[in-house]
């Protein structure tokens, strides 16, 4: 019977290997099943002989939560480019340290969650998320039921493993054709399906797993270089891509990069780069870390992805200042990893400087490869044949004349109480910009809306949880929650509640700048626009704006209708110092120690400025974590980049938190 089993297991292992890492199957999925049936009979019947490498303990149960556990090697992060010379250069400082040329392994960059593995004695025995690259969850019983992840290595090891789960982008469409609420693209597919509670959920998803690199502890063969690295974690059964090569410089590498550039899309996964690292274990060990990232590796980051698709039609949206702005609806297709149906039009002379037409094949790109938008027509027979498009006159919503204003592209509904302006300024004042209200959303102000519960921001003070159990859908616990995190946001900073009034041309930012030089919002309101102009960085625009809001007797009775219902409106902003004062700041990227937000407010409160795009007149851009096409512009203008170490030692701050 023993001897049974552990044929069976063996057996199966083996056939598990060729079908998932090999992608060359021995025998069909019938002769499969038949095997593992029989496996799985006879441990039932004998389950003191049940081992953790055999293919029935893949799918487990149901987990409460996922525990955090601390890495045993830590996970660093990449430095990234999307500029060939910026290649160049990081190879000239390999040379010049290591003091000769140095081979290079480049391997595509997945686009998917980077997890790590423990092998004791060539078992499997524990696994995490990436998480903050110290800390991760562990997901040992979900990371089980991917067949790519070996149970039970071929060779004896204690080795820890870096790999990257993604969801092939044929098990990603067949996936959205089953569900209710598709995935947005293959990696949040991914990331959903591994942290799932129910690791049987998990092992329906069709998950797998690239490994590159190891950390070996004990083994019979302990590699020298990266590459020998690779084939010895091969030899051990763990599934690489085939899609690497030692090259011996950097010329080698970009050659690399520009083969895959349009290659990649024949790949049935996601890839969005090449990383590229210096082959040797010697080398790399000379050159160390920085902070966040190895000095010895570095990732090519191809350009945004283009593609067309056919305009199916242009909708109208009315935003909360009134503004009238066209959005183009698309035949659905997939774009740099996501699925896209609308992209923006930016305004109606955008629409006639393009000449696009209902019923055109437009190309598609994202700016920042975030913000799907239209670039162009693609040229065509048809394109004549279908009518110019004319901008409406009226506004969708309320048939209210549209007014075009001085100096702007814009058309504005001349509506002041058009459902939709108030609506957008509901929905902007629960925003995470704004007050950070959660669980109410477009659809539930829609409701409230609807119902004649509120039509103004002041009337969600006063909603109680019976109002939000007449909405559709909404249980006790949805109604509490929802309630409870208006009333947290009487607490929030005096500048959240400026932001969220949704005064023309008054964002965050200048929020900010605005309430850092008043004790009070009755001090603001006092203010005359002369005052506010003198402010640096807002200007006579925006002065006269913030003056015409708070004396406006319409938005003076709200401030008052807000008093009554017990908001203070004190500044809690610490006054400002002047150690950044003149100094524009761009943040970029995700930091470690703290948000983008939270930086910024510190570099206001040293006086500092903060500017959402680079230019000659930015002092500094502060690179965190897979920083955007910012980083690349900064190197362009030769602007001084600063990572976050860099940043804190400037403010005072380098040794308030352990890295």
């Amino acid at each position: 019977m023993q001897n049974r089993i552990e044929y069976l297991r063996e057996e199966l292992n083996k056939y598990a290997y060729n079908y998932y890492v090999l992608d060359n199957p021995l025998i069909s999925d019938f002769e499969y099943d038949k095997l593992f049936n029989e496996l799985k009979e006879l441990e039932g019947k004998n389950p003191e002989l049940i081992t953790p490498d055999s293919p029935t303990q893949r799918v487990g149960g149901i987990s409460s939560s996922f525990s955090e556990i601390k890495h045993k090697y830590r996970l660093y992060s990449l430095d990234n480019t999307y500029s060939y010379e910026e290649l160049k250069k990081w190879y000239e400082r390999i040379t010049k340290e290591c003091g000769a040329e140095q081979e290079l392994v480049c391997e595509l960059k997945i686009d998917g969650l980077a997890i790590a593995l423990s092998y004791k004695d060539g078992y499997f025995i524990q696994g995490a998320t990436r998480g903050n690259g110290i800390i991760g969850e562990e997901i040992t019983q979900n990371l089980k039921t991917i067949k790519s992840i070996p149970l039970k290595l071929f060779k004896n090891a204690d080795i820890d493993v870096r790999g990257e789960i993604y969801m092939p982008k044929s098990s990603f469409e067949k996936l959205n054709a089953q569900s209710e609420k598709p995935f947005a693209n293959p990696r949040n597919a991914a990331a959903g399906s591994l942290r799932q509670l129910d690791s049987t959920i998990t092992a329906k998803r069709d998950l797998s797993m690239f490994t590159y690199t190891a950390i070996v502890e004990k083994a019979d063969f302990v590699p020298k270089t990266h590459w020998e690295s690779l084939m010895y974690i091969k030899e051990l059964g763990f599934k690489t891509n085939p899609n690497i090569r030692l090259v011996k410089d950097i010329e080698g590498a970009i050659n690399f990069c520009k083969e895959w550039e349009t290659k990649r899309f024949d790949l049935d996964y996601a890839t969005d780069g090449v990383v590229i690292k210096v082959n040797s274990f010697a080398c790399q060990k000379e050159l160390g870390f920085t902070s966040r990232a190895p000095k010895w590796a570095t990732a090519f980051k191809f350009p945004p992805e283009e593609i067309s698709t056919k305009l199916l039609d242009i909708e109208i949206g009315v935003g909360k200042t009134g503004a009238v702005t066209p959005v183009a609806v698309l035949e659905p297709v997939l774009l740099a990893g996501s699925t896209v149906s609308r992209a923006s039009l930016h305004n109606f002379d955008e629409i006639k400087r393009l000449d696009v037409r209902i019923g055109d094949r437009v190309l598609i790109k994202k700016a920042a490869e975030i913000i799907p938008k239209v670039i162009k027509v693609v040229d065509s027979e048809e394109h004549i044949n279908y009518p110019v498009y004319q901008a409406p006159d009226k506004c969708p919503e309320c048939n209210a004349p549209l007014e075009a204003r001085e100096g702007e592209v814009n058309l504005y509904c001349s509506n002041p109480g058009c459902p939709s302006v108030i609506k957008a300024k509901l929905e902007y004042w629960v925003s995470k910009e704004a007050m950070d209200i959660d669980f109410i959303g477009p659809s539930v102000i829609a409701q409230l809306y609807t119902l004649g519960l509120v039509k103004s921001p002041a009337d969600f003070y006063k909603l109680t949880i019976d109002d939000f159990l007449k909405l559709d859908l909404v249980k006790e616990k949805s109604a509490s929650n929802m309630y409870n995190s208006i009333q947290a946001s009487f607490s929030r900073p005096l500048s959240r509640f400026v932001t969220a009034l949704s005064i023309r041309h008054v964002g965050k930012e200048t929020a900010d700048l605005i309430v850092s030089e008043y004790p009070d919002l009755a001090g603001i309101m006092n203010a005359s626009a002369e005052d506010l102009a003198q402010i640096e960085g807002v200007g006579e625009k925006i002065a006269q704006s913030v003056y015409e809001f708070f004396h406006n007797p319409e938005n003076v009775k709200m401030i008052e209708e807000f008093k009554t219902l017990g908001f203070k409106f004190e500044n809690t902003i610490q006054k400002r110092t002047d150690e950044l004062s003149g100094k524009t700041f761009v943040l970029t990227g995700t930091l470690q120690s703290m948000t983008r937000d939270e930086a910024g407010d510190k570099i206001k409160a040293k006086g500092g400025k903060t500017s959402s795009s680079v230019s000659k007149k930015t002092s500094y851009v502060i690179a965190g974590e897979n920083p955007g096409s910012k980083l690349d512009k900064a190197q362009d203008l030769g602007v001084i980049i600063l990572n976050e170490d860099e940043f804190l030692k400037m403010i005072g701050e380098a040794n308030e938190k352990e890295y």
